[in-house]
C-alpha cells in the first residue's frame, strides 16, 4: 500500500521540497495550491525532477477561500479515499519586518485569517477521512515564545495561536480515543520567499528543511499534541 499524503501551499518553497522528496521515495502526493494553474507547473517541475507523474495530482485549495476547501476536501475524497497524511504547510508571511509597536489589529487579522482559520478550515474539512484512514495531521508551526533575533510580530502570533489549536485538538482525540493525531512541526529558521530569503547563521535551506520536518512526520511515533522541534526534540506536549 503507497501512503497518500496532501500538502498545502505545495507550489513553492518547503511544500514544494517536500513533495519532490516524497515522490522521489515513491509516496504518492496531492499538491495543494491556491492556483490550479501553478500546481499544475509544480507537477510538471516534479516530474522533471524524476517524481513519476502517476505519483502525483493536484488539487485547488486556498486557505482563504472555504469554498475552494470543501471543493478540495469533496475531490480528494473521491479520488483517493486512502489519504492517510495531511501537511498543513500553506501560510502568509504578513508584513515580517514591521516592528511589533507599528502592527496594527489588521495585520494581525489578516495573517490569523490565513495561517489560523484557514488551516483550521482545513483540518475540520479533512480530518473525518484522516481518521478513517488512522492517518496523521501536521502543521509546520512556529515558536511559542519571543526572540530577540527575529520577531515578525503578526506572522509569530499567528503561529503561536496556530500551536495551542493544534493542542487543543489534540486533547479531544486523545480523550475520544480517535485513531489520528494532530501535531505541531517548528523547522527553525528557513530561507525561502516567504521572508525574502532572509539569511543568517541560523537559517537553512528548503531541502535541508523538508528533510527534517518528514523525518518526523513518518518516523512511524504518535506526536499527538505535540510541538517537534526540527532535531526531534518535543517543545511542548499535553499536560495532564
Amino acid at each position: 500500500m503507497v501512503d497518500k499524503i496532501l500538502i498545502t501551499g505545495a507550489n513553492r518553497g518547503i511544500g514544494f521540497e517536500m513533495s519532490k522528496q516524497l515522490g522521489l521515495k515513491n509516496y504518492f502526493v496531492v499538491l495543494g495550491a491556491r492556483s490550479l494553474a501553478k500546481g499544475k507547473d509544480a507537477c510538471a517541475q516534479l516530474v522533471q525532477a524524476g517524481v513519476p507523474a502517476e505519483r502525483l495530482d493536484v488539487v485547488r485549495l486556498d486557505l482563504d477561500d472555504t469554498n475552494s476547501i470543501s471543493a478540495a476536501f469533496k475531490q480528494v475524497k473521491q479520488k483517493h479515499p486512502d489519504l492517510n497524511y495531511l501537511i498543513n504547510n500553506a501560510g502568509i508571511a504578513g508584513q515580517m519586518g514591521k516592528p511589533a509597536l507599528e502592527t496594527t489589529a489588521a495585520d494581525y487579522r489578516q495573517t490569523l485569517e490565513t495561517n489560523f482559520f484557514g488551516t483550521l478550515a482545513v483540518i475540520q474539512n479533512f480530518l473525518p477521512l484522516l481518521q478513517q484512514n488512522h492517518g496523521k495531521i501536521a502543521a509546520i508551526t512556529g515558536p511559542f515564545s519571543a526572540t530577540k533575533w527575529y520577531n515578525p510580530a503578526a506572522y509569530r502570533v499567528s503561529k503561536i495561536a496556530l500551536n495551542a489549536l493544534l493542542q487543543t485538538l489534540a486533547v479531544d482525540i486523545s480523550d475520544q480515543k480517535l485513531p489520528l493525531s494532530v501535531f505541531g512541526i517548528f523547522p527553525g529558521g528557513v530561507s525561502t520567499d516567504i521572508n525574502g530569503y532572509h539569511q543568517g547563521s541560523y537559517m537553512k535551506d528548503v531541502a535541508t528543511a523538508a528533510h527534517d520536518i518528514l523525518k518526523i512526520i513518518l518516523d512511524g511515533q504518535d506526536h499527538n499534541g505535540q510541538i517537534i522541534g526540527a532535531d526531534g526534540q518535543v517543545l511542548s506536549g499535553i499536560s495532564d
